[in-house]
């Protein structure tokens, strides 16, 4: 585990210590998990030092960091003076923006004084470029991801409801071996308008546009696909739509390289919409970074200066939304590489959706 980028970024941001939560970033440094719940637990980076504070019950966890100064606290006495003693000497001390209000306020209790700052980016760089073995995961997931897009457009969906085909992703990644996550997107007709459309129990309508924005997750790392299927005899509208974000994806694709600020990437897409005059119509960001979490940097959005840079694997997802009638929405992960982009999914571009009725319960 090497430290030396976060003292770094203490340096840089004039702070005397770092407070790593249980999640993503703790797991990324150590390879831990505990889960924490209420209690509070973290990882303290200092200029010159490691400690960690734990309830008894994941202090063993904790001790097996390297160098580690392990401060326990048990349920009778409380966290408290355990934290008082792991911010010892601190007067700046940089937190994470999910950290727990409550964890938040304990700190500031057990030193007055304490000036929280929120970390500016430090652990979130360290994982934005993948190293060989985390492509190799996110490959992984975005191959499951791929056979579950086909599979669905091989589904007869007449009286399945939204929820239900959800819950068949749920199981179909299972069976494979993947994990799923939550807030899987169905949105049948009308519902496609609204991008984070929340799951439901509408039927599916399969004479009317499906969007389906689904993934799993390998080894701790996320796929990201949408596809969005179309009925045999769809409008001209729809069609039309469905092959501009299409193309507005190819263009991103066409111009990514090394050094690209993510602001022009998201140009790239805006352009091509809104040439065809639906600019209006394209109502979020054109992708984000995908990894240990669905959403991390890079954020491909409009004036954003960051460079993309070898090893970012992120998003290429524009859509066009019509209030009220239909969505479409066309996204494949891509990992930037040093001879420019690779694409994580081969999901087929065009997806019809099946006819007939549903094969499964009454």
């Amino acid at each position: 585990m090497d430290l030396e980028p976060i003292r770094e970024g203490l340096r840089a941001a004039g702070a005397d210590a770092l407070w790593i939560h249980p999640g993503v970033d703790l797991r990324h440094l150590t390879g831990l998990a505990p889960i924490a719940m209420e209690r509070p637990t973290a990882l303290v980076v200092l200029a010159s030092s490691l400690r960690a504070l734990a309830p008894e019950m994941l202090a063993p966890e904790l001790a097996e960091v390297e160098g580690a100064d392990v401060v326990a606290w048990s349920d009778g006495e409380g966290p408290e003076a355990a934290i008082a003693r792991v911010l010892d000497g601190i007067r700046v001390l940089l937190v994470g923006a999910a950290l727990p209000y409550g964890v938040a306020t304990a700190l500031g209790a057990a030193r007055p004084g304490l000036d929280l700052a929120l970390d500016p980016g430090i652990l979130a760089r360290l994982r934005e470029r993948k190293s060989p073995g985390e492509l190799e995961h996110l490959r992984v997931a975005g191959r499951h991801a791929d056979e579950a897009a086909a599979w669905i457009a091989g589904e007869p969906l007449e009286g399945v409801t939204e929820r239900e085909l959800a819950l068949r992703l749920t199981v179909r990644f299972l069976e494979a071996g993947a994990d799923p996550y939550e807030d899987y997107i169905v949105a049948t007709g009308a519902h496609g308008a609204l991008p984070h459309h929340v799951t439901g129990d509408t039927p599916i309508d399969p004479g009317r546009p499906l969007l389906c924005d689904f993934g799993c997750v390998v080894a701790g790392f996320y796929s990201d696909i949408t596809r969005t299927y179309l009925p045999r005899d769809a409008d001209a509208e729809v069609r039309e739509a469905l092959e501009l974000v299409r193309a507005a994806h190819d263009a991103v694709i066409a111009g990514l390289e090394p050094g690209l600020p993510a602001g022009e990437a998201d140009g790239l897409a805006r352009d091509v919409i809104a040439a065809a005059g639906q600019g209006e119509r394209f109502i979020h960001r054109t992708g984000h970074g995908v990894g240990l979490e669905i959403h991390e940097p890079p954020y491909l959005r409009p004036g954003n200066p960051e460079p993309l840079q070898v090893g970012h694997v992120f998003s290429v997802e524009p859509g066009i939304y019509v209030p009220g009638r239909f969505g479409v929405r066309f996204e494949n992960l891509v990992h930037l590489g040093a001879d420019g982009p690779e694409l994580l999914n081969a999901a087929p571009r065009e997806l019809l959706l099946s006819t007939g009725g549903r094969k499964y319960g009454a």
